[in-house]
């Protein structure tokens, strides 16, 4: 394998902006972004992982970056994303958060109420940790408090011209630096006093 290339790399500017969690599922439920491109894995994060990003999502804590390709520009060369169906956007990084997303507005995991103020709280559920909300059981001022808090930044690559090119940047992205081990875990959580 050679890691030369024909002419010099070129600089691909991100430019991230904050963007709406809600507003991002809205897009996935309406086709314009695609969730699960072919070279993407399948749902791979614990309920634990979830909560813990509505977690970081009420502290506002960085959530990390959702990398989306633009399949919307000229150099698109799979076919017009418009008339295809298949997204004007295509997810490279991020799809454990947006599928946490989708899910966390649909009301399918809870999180500690205590996280929340009593006014943003209707419904909870009674669990071994004391009590639960989620999504769906949150106040009218909760559910509004709660879409503006969920999000991300999120970068668009815009130099893709096709699904092959989108999966050379998903490699590039996942497949650098060394995945944390269980016990670096254990470690940051018995630091945590977790």
């Amino acid at each position: 394998m050679t890691r030369q290339t024909a002419a010099p790399l070129e600089h691909t500017s991100l430019n991230p902006a904050y963007r709406e969690a809600w507003g991002q599922v809205q897009n996935i439920k309406d086709g314009s972004l695609l969730l699960d491109p072919s070279y993407q894995r399948g749902s791979v994060w614990t309920l634990d992982q979830r909560i813990a990003l509505v977690e970081s999502w009420l502290r506002g804590l960085p959530a990390g970056v959702v990398i989306l390709s633009n399949r919307g520009t000229n150099l698109w060369r799979s076919g017009d994303p418009y008339e295809t169906g298949l997204g004007i956007w295509a997810v490279v990084d991020g799809k454990q958060r947006l599928t946490t997303a989708i899910q966390w507005f649909a009301g399918e995991f809870a999180v500690p109420a205590s996280w929340m103020p009593d006014d943003y709280v209707a419904e909870t559920e009674d669990t071994d940790d004391g009590p639960y909300v989620r999504f769906t059981g949150l106040t009218r001022k909760g559910s509004i408090f709660v879409k503006r808090r969920c999000g991300f930044m999120v970068a668009e690559i815009s130099d893709c011209a096709t699904e092959a090119d989108e999966a050379r940047f998903y490699l590039l992205v996942n497949g650098g630096g060394t995945q944390q081990t269980e016990d670096d875990m254990v470690n940051a959580a018995r630091v945590a006093g977790a």
